[in-house]
């Protein structure tokens, strides 16, 4: 019978690079066996977690610059909204920042880092998150999102309005508030729509 491959315990809990494998007796062509698979910049998991949200999200977040955290739809499902984290995962950079690519990553950068922790990992504040989804996504998905954020109250729609007030001509706010005016859009929405943007 062929050998079971060698599972170090220790590395089934969550991604680790090389040079944690090797600590573990394991090289890079053990890493190739089917109980592995490759989470892109170096790193790895097991096979049975590697799949999963948060250690995709724990690999890529210790690729990340030093001021880099989660943002977008990434951050969003961080903070418990039910929107697709990894389809890209992403994070936003320093203006400073040198890196200009990381593989399988979406990359923003602002002047303006806002920081908070979610799940244990680097991410934009609520209300920063929320405005970005409204600043940056498709007419309707910003809309949904919105609601959904406003609905499992996330954030209220004061705190939103504060930030927006505080944030005139950041990128995105202006052609974001022309679009909240559509008409095709049900009242509802189209009052979200102003109000985040406006």
């Amino acid at each position: 019978m062929p050998r079971a491959p060698r599972v170090p315990v220790e590395l089934t809990r969550g991604p680790f690079d090389l040079a944690e494998a090797r600590r573990y007796g394991l090289t890079r062509y053990h890493l190739r066996a089917a109980s592995w698979r490759s989470l892109g910049g170096g790193f790895y998991a097991v096979r049975e977690i590697s799949d999963l949200p948060l250690v995709r999200l724990a690999a890529a977040a210790r690729r990340l610059p030093n001021g880099g955290v989660f943002s977008g739809r990434t951050a969003a499902w961080l903070h418990g909204l039910d929107l697709a984290p990894c389809n890209p995962i992403e994070v936003t950079l320093p203006l400073a920042s040198l890196h200009r690519g990381l593989a399988s990553i979406s990359i923003q950068h602002s002047a303006e880092i806002e920081m908070s922790i979610a799940k244990g990992l680097p991410v934009t504040p609520r209300v920063r998150t929320v405005a970005d989804l409204g600043r940056h996504l498709p007419l309707v998905e910003a809309v949904v999102a919105i609601d959904m954020a406003l609905h499992s109250r996330l954030i209220t729609a004061e705190q939103l309005h504060r930030w927006v007030e505080t944030h005139v001509g950041y990128g995105g706010s202006a052609a974001c508030g022309k679009r909240w005016t559509s008409p095709s859009l049900p009242s509802r929405a189209r009052w979200k729509r102003g109000f985040a943007c406006s």
